[in-house]
């Protein structure tokens, strides 16, 4: 018996999780071109293999979520995928004033959801043994 059947809401937090970064990879591919072009202008060098790069994390690990095949590994490297993209889109401390508000909640979000990994994380050893 694992975590995720003895405990239904572990399976469902850790789905919901997942579903955040599938749906979120989708819609990077359906808006390519814009996506690249804002990765670019936050200064990233390749923006359109950082891109495929990020979409392949994004679907990858959502996937594993979603299903709880291998969710411990996925929430660990979902939650390090978090921090340089967390610290490099969303500095707040260095936004303009007009956008200083959406850069703070969003860096918020980010550290909620990385929290949210490392709980999967640790909730899931018990699965891993």
């Amino acid at each position: 018996m694992t975590a995720s059947t003895r405990n239904p809401l572990l399976a469902i937090g850790r789905a919901l999780l997942g579903a955040l970064f599938f749906v979120s990879a989708i819609t990077k591919i359906g808006a390519f071109a814009y996506v690249s072009g804002w990765i670019g202008s936050n200064g990233l060098p390749f923006p359109d293999l950082v891109l495929v790069a990020t979409i392949a994390i994004e679907l990858i690990g959502g996937a594993m979520l979603i299903t709880g095949w291998k969710a411990r590994w996925a929430a660990l490297g979902l939650a390090i995928f978090l921090v340089p993209v967390t610290l490099v889109f969303h500095a707040f401390w260095s936004a303009e004033p007009a956008q200083f508000s959406d850069q703070l909640t969003a860096f918020l979000k980010n550290t909620a959801i990385f929290g949210g990994m490392l709980l999967v994380f640790d909730r899931s050893r018990a699965t891993a043994k």
